[in-house]
């Protein structure tokens, strides 16, 4: 994975610093996945994005925007090496099984998909569409020059693990509100574009559509309520007939 963590750092370096207020700067370490090789050597590659991390990465509570551009007396390099560090720790076995160290309901769906698809909780890549948050809530809170600064360069650093990382399925259970034109800009910018069939989508509820050579799913946020849990299920379940549906086409050959 040196490929990857040189990617990771020469985006990183590309920060603009110039576009931060660096007196108010209460951002979380950066969000990096690094494949498990579960992931690689699955069948099915799955991968779920969140919006942003609220706050689990920053263990060694040193991070701050400045750091993560190599400007804090460490290089980026190592910033990236702390951040796979986190990554890994977040799936950290026990004996053979997978301590679950967090609460959240993005976390209980992520579990719940690897067990519905017969995966592994580390054959599936979880990602997301920030990079960082902002003391521990969203960046969208902060100045636009900021704002648009951390959503370009978390839009590069997503666009590299979709290219690397080559998922069948891309799951942004990132919520509704605001996501979408994040996702498009994702994929017309950096990922050739996307298509959506006319009867794959439900209005603010589930939209799904073909990109970079995978299937994706929007949903809403897992811990989101009213009338959404059945499009949880269905994204389930639309996965698992897709892949049935390829098993049944290459055994036919």
């Amino acid at each position: 994975m040196d490929a990857l963590k040189q990617e990771y750092a020469r985006m990183l370096q590309g920060l603009r610093i110039d576009k931060f207020n660096l007196d108010e700067d209460k951002y979380s370490g950066v969000f990096l996945p690094e494949p498990f090789d579960e992931y690689l050597t699955a069948k099915t590659k799955v991968m779920l994005v969140g919006r942003e991390t609220a706050g689990w990465n920053t263990d060694n509570n040193k991070n701050t925007i400045k750091r993560a551009a190599g400007l804090g007396g460490v290089s980026v390099s190592e910033v990236v090496n702390e951040s796979f560090r986190r990554y890994r720790k977040h799936f950290k076995l026990k004996g053979d099984k997978i301590v679950d160290t967090s609460r959240s309901r993005f976390m209980e769906y992520y579990f719940r998909l690897a067990k519905e698809l017969a995966l592994d909780p580390r054959a599936l890549i979880y990602a997301n569409l920030f990079a960082w948050d902002y003391a521990k809530k969203s960046p969208r809170r902060r100045p636009a020059d900021e704002f648009n600064e951390i959503a370009s360069i978390s839009q590069q650093l997503l666009a590299a693990q979709i290219r690397r990382f080559k998922p069948d399925f891309i799951v942004f259970a990132s919520g509704i509100r605001g996501a979408d034109g994040v996702i498009r800009s994702l994929f017309n910018e950096h990922l050739g574009g996307y298509q959506t069939a006319k009867d794959k989508l439900v209005p603010g509820k589930l939209w799904e559509f073909e990109a970079a050579g995978a299937t994706c799913y929007r949903i809403a946020h897992p811990r989101a309520e009213y009338g959404h849990a059945e499009f949880r299920d269905q994204v389930i379940e639309r996965i698992q007939a897709s892949v049935a549906s390829r098993h049944l086409h290459k055994g036919r050959h």
